[in-house]
């Protein structure tokens, strides 16, 4: 017989699971190098190390002997299979290859890198056709005599979009390139910054559609760090003029990350205003035109550094190198928005647990059509020195120990965050081991302090999955209110009734 389960999670602060809030990380994690004297690293710039499309998980590394003799060459990793398991590495380069980033679409891996083989860091491109199984050759992309590193890499459709720091002009400046025919020739080098006193370093870039954003941070005339954005409305051809300050204190701000999905463009950093190095994020409803205020996402005071995001649909993904957990050592945490950074999870979830340091993370998701959606990879010290770890969750509404048997789980019934202000979030998810099941009547009603409905927000049918509904409620008076979930099973089991109380305050 099918039975269906009831699992309740509360929605008050002192409660949250955070298992229970993002869903389920697979554990344990999994250890992708283990080279006796070596180090293997990801990049600190927060370039992108991981790429993920439909199945292929991409990652990338910087490998070198721990004592340093080795100048670094770059490993390739890839699984076929959302991350169930992984192919044998694969060297890419034969030496002095240092902070790579990689990026995919469609079947096409790009990967660039900054190398030493010509006297100074360089920036360099190479390419998979076939989703990783065999690469091109080196392409060396600056030619200046001055020095270029730090690059990150983004791609859409056919234009393959790169940024880099570059020293050509005394002071290092942001430069940017890119090739409109995946990868196989590139147009000239465009400078985006001219500060002539001042160092900008660190970019990161993102595309959507023609748009393609860049943020870096730049030293300032009063000696701290700040963080900057620019824009190109027609696929890097043409940028703003104005170079548009985000942040604006005494204190430095550094390693800005961006992703963007549609219209909205997500940045996160760390910055010291608070007096430790904190977490922040800022977003921009209208492709870059206008910024909101920019929001603190980390309060520990021990330290939260190097943060990587991405974003699919409404969801968006941060994970960061964090020094709470004491004892010396750093894990990696991570924290999302399901509604597009409007808010954020109430508690950060620690993705690490070893007695060494976890740091470099960076993130990468994909849709829930293959039972995997984000994906995190980091430098991790556990086995005695630096190794490259990977880890990923797994989608609600399916469990991580499949069943042959057919049967649904749980329905779960959420309501974060509570008490809110004007929106909310409510999340239902109908977990099982398979996608095919359906309720053929689902009612997520609002009701008032008399049971009246205000609002309905969802009378229809419904597949096994994990839906989140956002609840605007500007058009009502502070108060209690109540959420009712009703699903018509069809089952010799029953109908499922829960109902949430709802706090909206003023």
């Amino acid at each position: 017989m099918k039975r269906w389960g009831f699992l309740m999670v509360l929605a008050a602060c002192s409660s949250q699971n955070p298992m229970d809030l993002y869903g389920q990380w697979e554990n344990p994690e999994k250890r992708l190098t283990a080279y006796p004297s070596y180090s293997d690293y990801g990049s600190f710039n927060n370039a992108w190390t991981i790429a993920v499309r439909d199945t292929m998980v991409h990652i990338v590394w910087e490998h070198r002997l721990s004592s340093g003799v080795n100048p670094g060459e770059l490993y390739y990793i890839r699984s076929i299979n959302s991350g169930s398991s992984f192919d044998p590495d694969t060297r890419l380069t034969t030496g002095n290859s240092h902070y790579p980033s990689v990026a995919v679409c469609d079947s096409i891996v790009h990967i660039v890198w900054c190398d030493l083989r010509a006297g100074n860091y360089k920036i360099y491109y190479k390419r998979s056709v076939d989703n990783g199984a065999t690469w091109g050759d080196d392409e060396r992309l600056t030619h200046d005599p001055a020095g270029s590193w730090y690059p990150s890499v983004a791609v859409r459709d056919s234009i393959v979009h790169i940024v880099w720091c570059d020293s050509r002009n005394s002071n290092p400046e942001i430069y940017y390139k890119r090739s409109v025919d995946n990868g196989k020739t590139w147009g000239i080098d465009k400078r985006l910054t001219n500060d002539s006193f001042y160092y900008s370093g660190h970019p990161s870039i993102a595309v959507h559609g023609s748009i393609v954003h860049v943020v870096w941070y730049n030293l300032c005339a009063a000696g701290n760090y700040e963080i900057y954005y620019k824009r190109s409305v027609n696929n890097g051809e043409n940028w703003g003029i104005i170079n548009e300050r985000l942040t604006n204190n005494s204190a430095d701000s550094e390693c800005p990350s961006v992703a963007v999905r549609d219209s909205i463009v997500h940045v996160v950093w760390h910055d010291e205003c608070a007096g430790s190095w904190e977490i922040y994020y800022k977003r921009s409803v209208d492709n870059g035109k206008t910024w909101g205020i920019e929001e603190r996402l980390t309060t520990d005071p021990d330290g939260s550094k190097y943060p990587s995001v991405a974003v699919h649909d409404s969801i968006v993904h941060i994970v960061w190198r964090d020094w709470r957990a004491g004892a010396g050592n750093t894990e990696i945490y991570y924290n999302r928005s399901v509604n597009d950074g409007e808010t954020w999870g109430i508690i950060d979830e620690r993705l690490t647990n070893a007695l060494a340091s976890s740091y470099y993370p960076s993130v990468a998701c994909w849709d829930c059509s293959y039972d995997y959606d984000v994906h995190v990879t980091w430098t991790d010290e556990r086995a005695g020195r630096p190794e490259i770890y990977y880890k990923r969750h797994k989608c609600e509404g399916t469990s991580v120990e499949e069943s042959k048997e057919l049967k649904v789980k749980s329905l779960e019934f959420r309501v974060f965050p509570n008490p809110f202000t004007q929106k909310t979030v409510i999340r239902y998810s109908l977990n099982g081991n398979r996608n095919d099941y359906t309720i053929n009547d689902l009612r997520l009603t609002i009701h008032d302090i008399t049971g009246r409905i205000v609002k309905t927000l969802v009378n229809e049918e419904r597949k096994a999955g994990c839906y989140d509904v956002s609840f605007d409620a500007k058009d009502l008076t502070a108060g209690i209110y109540f959420a009712k979930l009703v699903a018509h099973t069809g089952l010799t089991t029953g109908d499922f009734k829960e109902t949430k109380k709802l706090i909206l305050m003023r």
